[in-house]
This record gives C-alpha cells, sequence and structure tokens, in this order.
C-alpha cells in the first residue's frame, strides 16, 4: 500500500544480483504476519476502552470549561467557587485522569524546580501558622494570623497561648495545630530520644489518641472543620473542608492535620509510591504513555496509521526490527517533549509514528538506484510529512515529540532496516553505517537524558515550534491547576 500510495515502481533493467534480493524480500514479506501490529492495536483499544469507562468523558471542546456552585467552605459558610478545567477534543478523560493513569508528565518523572519551590513556600507559611478557635469552640482551622478572625475567634500560637507545652525544658516557638498535640498522641509518642520536633512541618500522623473526652486544650476540644487536600496537578494543597476538595476534584486526607503531612504529588501521579516522598520517579512514563490516548479519536487515528503504514512496513522489516523503532522512537519523542513541554500532560504514540514514517524516507534512500522515479517518491513522502508537522502546529498537539520521533526513527531505521546492496563495498559500507547510526542515536539520547536529570533547560521561543498564534488566545497557556474565584 505505501508503494502505491508513493508511485514507487521499479527500474525494468535491474541487476539479476539486485533482483534476487528484491524476490527473497518480496518472499518474505508474505509470508509473515504483522504480530506486532496487530498486537498494539488491540492494546490501545483495549486501554482507551477501559479507560473511557472508567474515568469518563470530559467537556468536548478546545477551551476551557467552567463550573460554578455555592460549596460549604472551611469558614462554615457557603461560598460560590468556580472550578476551571480544559475541554478534551479528542473526546476521552480530562488531564487529570490521563496523569493517573501514566501521561508523560515531567513533575512526576524528576524532581521539579517549580513545584519544589511551590511546596517549600507553603510549608514555610505552615510552619508559621496555628490553630485558629472559634471562641464557642464549635469549629476550629489551622490557619495564618492574619486568616483568623480576632473578633469571632483565638489564635492559638505558642508560646503565646498559655497551653504551649515544653521540649526539653523550653517552652515549643511553633504551633498549636488542631487537633494534634505532643501531649496526647499515642502512636507516634513524642518521648525521649524520639520527642517530636518544634518544627510542625516534621511532625507526624498521628494514628491513636488519649482517649480522654477533654483535655482543656482549645486546639484539641474544638470541631476540626479542614484537613489537608491536594488540588491541581502542581502538588497544591489546602487546608479545607471536605465538600471543597471533592468539588475542586482534589484529593482528602482524612487523618492528617498539616499539609506537610501528605505527598500531594503521590496523588497527582498515581501508579506506583515514589522511592523517596520528596523525589518523583516515574520515569517509565516515557513508555508507558505510548500506549495511552486522549480520547476515542485519537486512538482511531492511530488504529489508521497502524493498520495502513505500520502493518506494512513490519511485513518487509519483521516484527523484531519495526517494534524496536516504534517503542525506541517514542520514548525519545515523550523525553523531548518533557524537556520543552514539562507541564503538558501528553499521551499517545505521535513519536513512535513520525518514527515509523522516517522508515519509509530510510527505505527510499536505500532503493534509490533501482527505483524509476525516485525523486516523485521523494516529493509525496515529503508533502505528507510537512502537512503533518504543520497540523503539529494546532494548540494541544505536541511537535516536539514528533520531531525528536521522526529524527531519532531515521537514525534507528538506518540501523535494524533490511537493505539491498549493490556489491561487496556498498553491502560493507551500510554494514560500517549501521554501527555509525547506531552510536548517533545514542548520542542523541544521552543528550537528552543529560537536559532531562541534569541541566534542565527553559526556552520561552520553542513554544512556536509547537502552536503558531494565529489569534490572540489562540495558543493560550492551559494550567492544569484548578482556578479558584
Amino acid at each position: 500500500m505505501v508503494g502505491r500510495l508513493t508511485n514507487r515502481t521499479y527500474r525494468k533493467r535491474i541487476d539479476s544480483f539486485v533482483q534476487q534480493q528484491i524476490e527473497d524480500m518480496d518472499d518474505h514479506r508474505y509470508t509473515l504476519l504483522p504480530f506486532f501490529t496487530y498486537w498494539i492495536t488491540f492494546v490501545h483499544l483495549l486501554i482507551t476502552i477501559l479507560t473511557v469507562c472508567l474515568y469518563g468523558i470530559a467537556p468536548v471542546g478546545f477551551s476551557q470549561h467552567e463550573t460554578v456552585d455555592s460549596v460549604l467552605r472551611n469558614k462554615g459558610v457557603y461560598e460560590n467557587v468556580k472550578f476551571v478545567q480544559q475541554e478534551n477534543f479528542w473526546v476521552g478523560p480530562n488531564s487529570e485522569a490521563l496523569i493517573h493513569l501514566g501521561a508523560k508528565f515531567s513533575p512526576c518523572m524528576r524532581q521539579d524546580q517549580q513545584v519544589h519551590d511551590l511546596i517549600q513556600e507553603k510549608r514555610g507559611r505552615e510552619r508559621e501558622s496555628a490553630c485558629c478557635v472559634r471562641n464557642d469552640r464549635s469549629g476550629c482551622l489551622q490557619t495564618s494570623q492574619e486568616e483568623c478572625s480576632s473578633t469571632l475567634a483565638v489564635w492559638v500560637k505558642w508560646p503565646h497561648h498559655p497551653s504551649a507545652p515544653l521540649l526539653e525544658g523550653k517552652v515549643r516557638q511553633h504551633g498549636s495545630v488542631c487537633h494534634q498535640d505532643p501531649r496526647i498522641c499515642l502512636e507516634p509518642a513524642s518521648v525521649s530520644p524520639h520527642e517530636w520536633p518544634d518544627d510542625i512541618t516534621k511532625w507526624p500522623v498521628c494514628t491513636r489518641y488519649n482517649p480522654g473526652n477533654h483535655t482543656n486544650l482549645p486546639h484539641i476540644d474544638c470541631a476540626i472543620t479542614g484537613r489537608p487536600c491536594c488540588i491541581g496537578t502542581k502538588g497544591r494543597c489546602e487546608i479545607t473542608s471536605r465538600e471543597y476538595c471533592d468539588f475542586m476534584k482534589g484529593y482528602f486526607h482524612e487523618d492528617a492535620t498539616l499539609c506537610s503531612q501528605v505527598a500531594c504529588m503521590d496523588d497527582v501521579c498515581g501508579l506506583l509510591p515514589f522511592l523517596n516522598p520528596e523525589i518523583p520517579d516515574q520515569f517509565y512514563r516515557l513508555w508507558l504513555s505510548l500506549f495511552l490516548h486522549a480520547g476515542i479519536l485519537h486512538c482511531l487515528v492511530s488504529v489508521l496509521f497502524q493498520m495502513t503504514i505500520l502493518r506494512d512496513l513490519e511485513k518487509l522489516a519483521g516484527w523484531l526490527r519495526i517494534s524496536i523503532i516504534y517503542i525506541v522512537s517514542g520514548i525519545t519523542g515523550n523525553l523531548a517533549s518533557a524537556i520543552f513541554l514539562p507541564y503538558r500532560a501528553e499521551v499517545g504514540p505521535a513519536g513512535s509514528q513520525f518514527g515509523i514514517l522516517a522508515c519509509l524516507f530510510v527505505e527510499l534512500f536505500q532503493s534509490w538506484q533501482i527505483l524509476e522515479r525516485p525523486w516523485r517518491a521523494f516529493t509525496k513522502l515529503l508533502c505528507v510529512v510537512i502537512f503533518l508537522f504543520s497540523f503539529g502546529m494546532l494548540p494541544w498537539i505536541d511537535n516536539f515529540a514528533h520531531i525528536s520521533g521522526f529524527i531519532s526513527g531515521l537514525f534507528l531505521s538506518f540501523a535494524f532496516l533490511p537493505y539491498i546492496s549493490f556489491g561487496r563495498s556498498d553491502m560493507y559500507r551500510k554494514r560500517v553505517q549501521i554501527c555509525v547510526f547506531l552510536l548517533v542515536f545514542l548520542g542523541l539520547f544521552s543528550g537528552l537524558a543529560v537536559l532531562f536529570y541534569i541541566h534542565p533547560v527553559k526556552c520561552e521561543w520553542c513554544e512556536y515550534l509547537t502552536c503558531i498564534p494565529l489569534t490572540d488566545k489562540f495558543c493560550d497557556k492551559y494550567d492544569l491547576n484548578a482556578h479558584l474565584h
């Protein structure tokens, strides 16, 4: 099918040695079944169906969807709250669900400096917070002094409040914490030499309390109205009510009392927990996202490509060669995308598909001498690829994965695709070519890995490679965090 589309025809007069190689390749093509194509297509369809069934379909469109409702907040009053989420024109789940499933998302794969700074800033404010207790003790909430009403409540701040406990003979300087105190927690108990530190952001979650009904401690004998809630995709944590947390599609922590006691990025990313809660390490998203799709339409595009282009190439090259090119090109494309578009949740085998398109060019170059009109075939292929790259200039389509997948697929195709030799010297030249292009690819991949993990780059103008602002709002940067008004 690929040959018909690009109008490839062999010359009438071909050397018998070359003709024999062509016939052997044709026999090989008709005897092998494209098992990898069938397998990857089945997996894509199955996962897409399960994803849509389990996570549903987000609002369909190209803009942002707003939901406004009156929600009970942590101060015991109802407030109008607006939740904003990006629409999905692929007819599939929202971005948060895709991240939870394994989308390419840099903050889940490495320690992102922006996310790390946001978390540390929150901890710094929390360290100076205290429990704000209403005068009738009907409710209490961990807040800063500015957020605690001086007329309707008491800000129980240590060491100024008489309830302040001692630590090594000195009054504690930080606290109090609503519904948590080292004097009444039994597990883990604050006893020497394992006393809880003065810094409340280093306190553990108390799992068992002293069973007494009243402690005469104002920050304990009150009804707590807010607990930690992880909102958005950048580890933002708020002490708030369960109702508000559910409305904002957050993760509510019933047992914790402070944001420093929860790992919000673990909630955001899902999958396997980080080995170190402070350092995201889900590097396997580079290949896991190749099996996911943003929606039903996205999956259908992949199926169409694989049952036409990929299937024909697998018959030519075999399942092992083509699977290596497909998967490794996709991983390389995702790695480049993670460098230049770190906060975009991307799924799908776009890099893999462009790596397969590169195979068509390499197969053309390898057969150039025996084709009747090679320039015509090259022009047709070039027009197709330019069109697809220009399509990547639209919003929500990742051109970095396309470009990197195509380049890596080009190098890998020279190394792995079967070739026709035109003599002994040409055969030796192509063997050297295999080694050279393998080394070039390894250099490319190593360079991208260094840029991602060791020397992260920030490129403002790079966004023009993936979206051209035809109008003022055509390429609006979308923030996956929920917006509050």
